[in-house]
């Protein structure tokens, strides 16, 4: 169960962090411009990414709970 809460929290850093990143910067590493369209689409992208993995993290939550 530790082992989930840890899985957690580095989700979490890695999502906080990016962002962060996607929220700051102002040139991408393609060297494009970020408006707040680009800006909200990165968001978007990164939303997926993230609902990914809590569906992941609650299948796994599932099956921890199940088998204690």
């Amino acid at each position: 169960m530790k082992l989930w809460w840890v899985a957690n929290v580095f989700w979490l850093v890695i999502f906080s962090i990016l962002a962060i990143i996607i929220g700051t910067r102002h040139v991408d590493g393609a060297g494009v411009v970020q408006t707040p369209e680009i800006r909200i689409i990165t968001f978007i992208i990164l939303g997926v990414a993230f609902v990914f993995i809590l569906i992941i993290q609650l299948i796994w939550f599932y099956f921890v709970r199940k088998r204690i």
